[in-house]
């Protein structure tokens, strides 16, 4: 199964898409903070190349399918939190480029991941608090 695909299982098994992303998300930061963290050099060592790269196209999956849903007519977050998504996405796509060449650590990537997280938190957050 497609990244998307996943993305939009969870969405369709969930009630809110909000709770869905943050566990996505998680589940992905914590497949590239697994592979950042395995032992020896990506260059020498076939096992550590298997989880960055395995890691590195689950999290490109995870932020073409954010895009694409910024791209639907349906999507219904404002136009400028769009535009910055897909920003974003376009940045996910090349920091994972430079990643899988050995030229930066996932340390950005793992980053971003976290303060989308919050972000996603404190919303929930936030909404829940106003409804009681």
């Amino acid at each position: 199964m497609s990244g998307i695909d996943a993305y939009k299982k969870a969405l369709n098994q969930t009630g809110s898409s909000r709770n869905a992303e943050y566990r996505l998300l998680a589940q992905v930061t914590a497949a590239l903070i697994d592979a950042q963290e395995a032992p020896g050099d990506m260059k020498k060592n076939p096992t550590k190349m298997q989880k960055l790269a395995e890691a590195l196209n689950w999290n490109n999956e995870v932020w073409s399918a954010f895009m694409e849903d910024c791209r639907s007519e349906n999507n219904k977050l404002p136009e400028k939190l769009r535009g910055g998504i897909l920003s974003l996405g376009l940045w996910v796509g090349k920091e994972t480029q430079a990643a899988m060449n050995g030229e930066v650590s996932l340390e950005a990537l793992i980053s971003v991941n976290r303060d989308i997280m919050k972000g996603l938190d404190d919303a929930t957050t936030t909404k829940t608090d106003s409804d009681k």
